[in-house]
């Protein structure tokens, strides 16, 4: 098979292209202190357990009472509109307001030794926002010498694997204070275990758009 290796000696020329996005909208942002620390505050005062609706390998999951969830949704609903307009251009589609409707709200203690297996929410958002690390948590991230994502991150995935490598399909992010992510609810997700000592705290929640029926189906796909 004969060799390519393009022109040489010669000045590269411009050239007009563009990409497709594919696949789904993960949208980072950070949220603002003086909401992660009442969350933080609140979610050790949390007493009603979640356990039994969600994938996760621990114990410490507990739902916030409403008036937390009211409170939470009405802060944040400037970055859920963010999101919304963010996707719709990601995807290529003319902005069309939505209304959301709030799901649920809980908070992920996570200890040495917990697991969160790859999993998927119900909804149409899905969002998971940072608390707190334990102290400790960077330094076996670093020392990490496995091939998967270091110990405490969070992965998401899509789509299966190839070989040779033709296409990205996860991304891992290890937890920052303040460091929220919203996606789809369908997009697959885990978090890897960790040794150290401390809490890895989280708070996740779903949302639904209501009123689905009057989107434009079939002829644009809204969401």
């Amino acid at each position: 098979m004969a060799e390519f290796t393009g022109p040489k000696d010669l000045k590269e020329p411009t050239i007009e292209y563009w990409y497709a996005h594919f696949g789904p909208y993960l949208f980072h942002t950070t949220v603002k202190e003086e909401i992660v620390n009442r969350l933080k505050k609140e979610a050790y005062e949390c007493t009603e357990k979640y356990n039994y609706g969600l994938a996760g390998h621990l114990d410490h999951q507990y739902l916030f009472p409403s008036d937390i969830r009211f409170w939470f949704y009405e802060a944040m609903a400037p970055i859920f509109t963010t999101y919304r307009k963010g996707h719709c251009k990601y995807h290529g589609f003319d902005y069309l307001p939505v209304e959301f409707a709030f799901a649920d709200l809980w908070v992920n203690i996570m200890k040495a030794g917990d697991f969160n297996p790859p999993h998927y929410h119900g909804g149409n958002l899905s969002f998971v926002l940072f608390l707190s690390t334990p102290e400790g948590l960077e330094e076996e991230q670093k020392k990490f010498e496995g091939t998967s994502e270091a110990p405490g991150t969070i992965t998401f995935e899509y789509g299966e694997t190839s070989s040779p490598h033709w296409s990205t399909v996860g991304k891992g992010f290890k937890p920052k204070v303040g460091s929220l992510y919203i996606f789809p609810s369908l997009l697959r997700h885990w978090v890897s275990p960790f040794k150290c000592a401390g809490d890895r705290v989280s708070v996740s929640g779903n949302l639904l758009i209501k009123e689905k029926k009057d989107f434009p189906w079939p002829k644009q796909k809204y969401f």
